[in-house]
């Protein structure tokens, strides 16, 4: 649900309060059953309609780790198209807001034989690029184990590279679930102080004046996190999913 969507939706929910505290309650129910009607509507057509042809109209890339390749959607049809990563060269790219001429910088990557591309644009660094550059080639190449971040931690030991790595170097399952936030923001910081060390305008100008690129030699906290925490909570401790209320919350929302 969009933040015009929810707006309109708490509108009505506020409305129907409002008219029943009034002693409204011809309007009251009128708001009631827009809002239940608009809600029933949204849930037959996601269980329905949209589950069948959500795939179709799937715009996304897919980077596949398994078996190396990239999914992209083909703009021509309704079809995706299934091809190598390896067949994909990297580009530095620019984009500039058209209000206000702001540069947001990152990578393109074009396929050498098709016309099929992937754009990644953040902030106004050039940092921003080679970090999500990184992170792609560390996720689809299958010798190295998943760099060893939260939003990989689920998925660690599925991997056969990352589980054989975790279990060789002792690193307890589920890590980043078990540490606390002031570990979290330490290694935020060691990441500010690598950022700041590649001094951004620098390399920028060895960029657009085809100098070498400074490279970084990162920390062994980001290698080995485990071996710098202090505070570890037992695995026993950790819970999944989502709480009662959460299940009822989400199942209360539009899904539009």
């Amino acid at each position: 649900m969009d933040n015009s969507t929810f707006r309109y939706f708490v509108f009505f929910i506020y409305s129907t309060v409002f008219f029943t505290l009034f002693g409204r309650i011809e309007l009251a129910l009128e708001s009631f059953l827009f809002v239940f009607i608009f809600w029933s509507g949204s849930k037959l057509f996601n269980l329905t309609i949209w589950k069948a042809i959500r795939i179709r109209v799937s715009s996304g890339v897919l980077f596949h780790r398994k078996d190396g390749s990239v999914t992209i959607s083909n703009e021509q049809s309704s079809t995706q198209d299934k091809l190598l990563f390896e067949e994909f060269n990297a580009h530095y790219c620019v984009e500039n807001n058209p209000g206000s001429g702001f540069p947001y910088r990152g990578i393109t990557l074009l396929h050498y034989q098709r016309d099929f591309s992937y754009d990644r644009t953040g902030a106004n660094l050039i940092s921003s690029g080679f970090i999500h550059w990184e992170l792609l080639q560390n996720f689809m190449d299958v010798t190295e184990p998943l760099a060893d971040i939260p939003q990989f931690e689920y998925y660690r030991e599925f991997d056969k590279t990352t589980a054989e790595f975790d279990k060789a170097n002792g690193r307890p399952k589920y890590f980043w679930y078990r540490v606390d936030k002031h570990f979290k923001k330490r290694v935020n910081e060691e990441k500010l102080l690598l950022i700041n060390e590649f001094n951004d305008e620098e390399q920028l100008n060895n960029l657009l004046t085809g100098k070498p690129i400074r490279k970084l030699t990162p920390p062994d906290i980001f290698k080995f996190p485990w071996k710098y925490a202090d505070d570890i909570k037992a695995e026993s401790e950790i819970k999944f999913g989502k709480t009662l209320w959460q299940k009822f919350t989400s199942f209360l929302m539009i899904d539009l």
